[in-house]
């Protein structure tokens, strides 16, 4: 089976009131950057699911991160009747909503203990907060005792790379990538993994590329040793990086296929970390054969069989617990 970890579907309601138009491709911005474009595909899930089958894709995990209430409540509902209609090819994710407190966590309840949803979407950083922060302790909770996978999308247009900002679109080629990395090394580092050791974290985007300066993190943890942290500050964690970065999982998605960039993954992460994901339909937009081929790419690494299956979608039935 061939499961799409990173497969995005919009309720039209949300795209219209986000700009969409029929028949017309809306750019949506975010603080004056370009953040995704609005296809007429984003909501109709008949297209996706056509474009799933002539890729060879069997299963699509959806996935969405609004920011109101409200909109987490309409992405469920939307999801679970999907769920329901498409049983062998459509499993949802509960858009989370960490620092909202008792109703966000109320809805979390209801879409996965009472519409059947799989698992939870956030971002990696919302109003400058970050996922080690002292105010996601509640919510890492509260998904623990759900006991399904965290899926860290992207921040649109994450802040505090200001050096990003530039007169052509560095926000989504490099900044968004940086945050993911930075998050990754954040819940690692910072005490999430030590604390709560048994969430499950997949991370967009390959980890935004995390698998280049593993080696570096963990020599300059080695070198400094309690110097690693601020003067004053305990540390957070008691066993090296690798114990942390070890439980991570990222997905393929966010390369268009690239696969370079997964060679360049599996340098530093276990092929058992890795989910299959496209990141449709903003990438591969009306290219099923990329998407094949991208397929046909995995399916020829210099890997064994039991591995390419796992990162084709093995891996993800497990985290999602498909019979």
């Amino acid at each position: 089976m061939i499961i799409d970890w990173q497969h995005h579907l919009t309720p039209e309601p949300i795209w219209r009131e986000r700009g969409g138009k029929a028949d017309e491709t809306v750019l949506l911005h975010q603080y004056g950057k370009l953040i995704m474009p609005l296809y007429e595909s984003c909501y109709l899930i008949e297209k996706h699911l056509e474009d799933m089958a002539q890729a060879g894709i069997d299963m699509a995990v959806l996935s969405e991160t609004p920011y109101q209430l409200d909109e987490c409540r309409l992405i469920n509902d939307t999801y679970a009747k999907l769920m329901q209609k498409y049983p062998d090819h459509i499993v949802g994710l509960a858009p989370g909503l960490p620092l909202l407190g008792k109703a966000a966590f109320d809805e979390l309840d209801r879409a996965i203990n009472g519409l059947g949803l799989k698992g939870v979407v956030i971002s990696p950083q919302r109003k400058g907060v970050f996922l080690d922060s002292s105010q996601m302790w509640p919510f890492y909770e509260k998904v623990s005792t759900l006991d399904v996978p965290i899926f860290v999308h992207i921040s649109p247009a994450p802040r505090g790379f200001d050096s990003l900002n530039a007169p052509y679109n560095l926000n989504e080629t490099m900044a968004r990538e940086f945050d993911l990395a930075t998050a990754i090394a954040r819940i690692c580092i910072g005490g999430v993994l030590e604390d709560f050791p048994d969430l499950k974290f997949v991370f967009a985007h390959l980890g935004g590329g995390i698998a280049a300066i593993r080696e570096r993190i963990e020599q300059y943890m080695n070198r400094w040793g309690a110097d690693f942290w601020t003067r004053g500050a305990v540390p957070a964690i008691n066993k090296p990086f690798s114990h942390y970065f070890e439980k991570v999982y990222v997905d393929t998605a966010g390369y268009e296929g690239g696969i370079n960039a997964l060679r360049c993954a599996l340098t530093g992460i276990h092929p058992n970390r890795i989910l299959f994901g496209t990141d449709y339909p903003f990438d591969f937009v009306n290219d099923t054969k990329g998407i094949s081929r991208f397929i046909q790419s995995i399916q020829n690494l210099d890997l064994d069989a039991d591995a390419i299956q796992g990162i084709l979608g093995g891996n993800a039935a497990a985290l999602l617990k498909l019979n």
